[in-house]
């Protein structure tokens, strides 16, 4: 019988028995032909055996270390230095991506699948389990009355994480005083937001987004990660952010 690689890959993956969610980037249509009789003739350890080498690459490739977090990074609303790093990770490379000028950038916070990064090495199997899906990055264009009403939905759901180009206040009827590379938001005005393609295509409640115009950058938001971390690293640099108050609740 024929087996796919990826079919191969994957049985790899659940039957080390991890608990931890990994995926691959990408996968070749490769087929593998397997004997019928090494799955039938009652040894435990004839699947095993074909399987075994495709595991430890794919370990080998999640266990890579590709940086270095100076501190715990963790997850919290309204602001925390994890979903700052996130946001502003992407917008980097966002900005790298695309030839247009991008004003900001923007994660779900339910996008960010795990509570913290703890400090010390950083693996590439580390970013799959803070990033799991297969989301794009895109870039959506939205005039200042949509801008608001985006920014307006993320405080309903208690903040979201932004990148550093925006700040605002949460409020119980919206966002106040929101500002994009220190400017208050002008009605008149076409803002580029990347963010991945969940949101825009109406994922998180976002369906108002859904028909905008977008740049798809072809870039998986998991692997802009990969590239920020393996860039900062490259630069002799660690993995750091700082809460500066980006998005606060209303004193």
């Amino acid at each position: 019988m024929k087996t796919s690689l990826f079919t191969v890959l994957l049985a790899a993956v659940l039957w080390t028995g991890c608990n931890k969610y990994y995926q691959p980037s990408q996968a070749n249509a490769e087929n593998l032909r397997v004997k019928t009789s090494a799955t039938t003739d009652g040894s435990p350890h004839a699947l095993e055996d074909i399987i075994s080498p495709y595991r430890a690459t794919l370990s080998e490739r999640m266990n890579t270390v590709i940086g270095q977090a100076e501190e715990r990074l963790f997850k919290k609303k309204p602001e925390s230095n994890l979903g700052n790093w996130v946001a502003d990770a992407v917008h980097n490379q966002a900005l790298q991506l695309s030839k247009s000028p991008v004003d900001l950038s923007i994660q779900n916070y339910g996008g960010i699948r795990i509570p913290e990064v703890t400090a010390g090495d950083i693996t590439v199997g580390k970013i799959y389990e803070l990033m799991p899906f297969d989301n794009i990055l895109v870039i959506v264009e939205m005039d200042g009355i949509m801008t608001q009403r985006f920014f307006d939905h993320m405080a309903a759901d208690g903040g979201w994480p932004i990148s550093k180009e925006a700040k605002y206040i949460l409020a119980e009827d919206g966002a106040l005083n929101v500002l994009i590379n220190g400017q208050p938001i002008q009605t008149d005005q076409t803002y580029r937001i990347s963010m991945p393609d969940y949101i825009a295509n109406g994922g998180g409640n976002c369906d108002f987004l859904e028909d905008l115009p977008r740049e798809n950058t072809g870039r998986l938001v998991r692997d802009a990660l990969i590239d920020e971390v393996v860039q900062r690293t490259e630069a002799g640099e660690t993995i750091s952010a700082q809460l500066d108050g980006r998005v606060r609740w209303d004193n």
